[in-house]
């Protein structure tokens, strides 16, 4: 039987700018199954696929990252003025029933799923083909695919599945480990958690001889024309990328010891160079075309040629008066970025300083705005880990004691321009996170896993407090009707 694999077309949507070349894929209209994995090549055209595919807006390109997901944790003022807002307001109250949030959200769902798909069809042509590869080639592509498919599972699970500290039992999504258009059926949260982990470990041993741990993420391409697959590491899931990921699962999922082991790693790799804290001068020392994402220490991001409609879509105050998506100014400005030992804000903060650009009373969001460099790569990433994170997952998972790792958070600070804090509790722990991953799509998974409110939501009078009404997202109907 040959499939036929429509999602390639839809690479030629962003293949076309010199700064997505790295991506080698040509604009298909389609691709039998049997053509492209029939070499080298067309194996990794499909997993390239897959990485552009993530840019959708249904996916990180929008909902996972800036808007639906982000509006969920708080992040922006909603308004109630509906001629504005529109159905905002509805999930600003944490609406999911509606028929526009429900379909928004089956989008999500079957979106992520139908990559996972995508992934086990190009894992089980892996495992069938008898073609030869070079290198490394074969165990990184394998590996690669493996932690895509782990990677969109645990966000459907953070997404759609119950508050896994308290019931990690509660049945929650499918884990679809072949290719199948057969419904599977719902496992309990600990056993996708366990699905999850495993497929990283094994992602995590294939990809042992990824270069990124030998000569770093090599963001430039080779000099001699040769291809650049195992170039610009920091755009694929690398070995790095999925040791983070298992820090983050493991946090996720109550492994404290595994939480701290992982994202330490990370850690130790950026202490010899692979990851390095921004270089001061880039941030602060460039006010017109600073490096707002810390772009040294991205350990994975998707490229976006067209990344700065995010900006424009959502946060460019020349909208106004459309919505325009920011934090409360007093709030942003007097507590999160302020707020002195309290919340261990300072306006000093690299932060605040390159990323909130005043405009009349308030001020706005800028990390995706356009550079004055636009065609440097830097002006395509959107974020998906990075190493600040690990710091705070390295400070929470120290010791049942969250203050034991107070170290952590204060070596973090002083890589972004402020001193340290004296003593660390979860709700510096907390602005912390926000500070350091506002606007990429990370804060409402926080409060669920520590199942604490929601900091700043615009909720006054329905579900200010953790409950699964405001936490757990009813499956889709696409899900539940099958």
């Amino acid at each position: 039987m040959r499939k036929i694999l429509t999602y390639i077309a839809l690479a030629s949507l962003l293949t076309l700018v010199s700064c997505d070349a790295w991506l080698d894929v040509k604009p298909y209209d389609k691709m039998s199954q049997d053509e492209l994995f029939s070499t080298e090549a067309g194996f990794i055209k499909s997993l390239n696929g897959i990485y552009i595919e993530l840019n959708s807006d249904m996916l990180y390109g929008g909902a996972l990252s800036v808007e639906m997901v982000e509006i969920m944790g708080g992040a922006y003022v909603i308004g109630t003025d509906n001629s504005v807002w529109g159905n905002y307001a509805d999930l600003a109250e944490y609406e999911y029933g509606t028929d526009y949030w429900r379909a928004r959200l089956n989008e999500t769902w079957n979106k992520a799923y139908s990559l996972i798909l995508n992934c086990n069809l190009l894992l089980e042509a892996l495992e069938n083909t008898a073609v030869k590869f070079s290198g490394d080639n074969y165990k990184v592509i394998k590996g690669e695919a493996l932690a895509l498919r782990a990677m969109l599972h645990f966000d459907m699970l953070r997404l759609f599945g119950p508050v896994y500290s308290r019931n990690p039992q509660q049945d929650a999504i499918p884990y679809y480990k072949k290719y199948s258009v057969v419904p599977n059926g719902i496992l309990p949260a600990s056993e996708v958690a366990a699905e999850i982990t495993h497929d990283l470990q094994e992602a995590r041993i294939l990809l042992a001889n990824d270069p990124v741990r030998m000569s770093g993420t090599m963001t430039s391409a080779p000099s001699d024309g040769s291809s650049t697959f195992m170039y610009y590491r920091n755009l694929r899931l690398n070995y790095y990328a999925v040791t983070a990921l298992l820090a983050r699962s493991g946090l996720y999922f109550g492994d404290r010891e595994a939480a701290y082991r992982y994202s330490t790693e990370v850690i130790d790799a950026s202490d010899k160079g692979i990851f390095p804290f921004v270089d001061k001068s880039l941030v602060t020392g460039s006010p017109d075309d600073p490096d707002r994402i810390f772009s040294s220490e991205v350990i994975f991001a998707l490229t976006h040629s067209q990344r700065n409609t995010l900006f424009k879509d959502y946060f460019d105050p020349s909208r106004i008066p459309n919505y325009v998506f920011r934090m409360d100014n007093d709030l942003m400005s007097g507590i999160v970025f302020g707020g002195g030992a309290m919340t261990g804000g300072n306006q000093d903060d690299y932060r605040y300083r390159v990323n909130w650009v005043a405009t009349g009373a308030n001020r706005y969001f800028y990390k995706y705005s356009d550079m004055v460099d636009s065609g440097n790569i830097r002006n395509t990433m959107i974020p998906m880990l990075r190493l600040g994170e690990m710091y705070l997952i390295a400070a929470e998972s120290r010791s049942e004691d969250i203050g034991a790792g107070v170290a952590y958070v204060n070596r973090l600070r002083a890589n972004r321009g402020v001193g340290n804090i004296q003593t660390l509790t979860r709700d510096i722990l907390q602005y912390e996170y926000i500070r350091e991953l506002y606007g990429e799509g990370q804060l409402f998974y926080m409060y669920k896993r520590m199942y604490t409110p929601v900091l700043f939501s615009p909720v006054a009078s329905r579900n200010p407090q953790p409950s699964d009404a405001v936490f757990v997202i009813p499956l889709p109907t696409s899900e539940t009707d099958n």
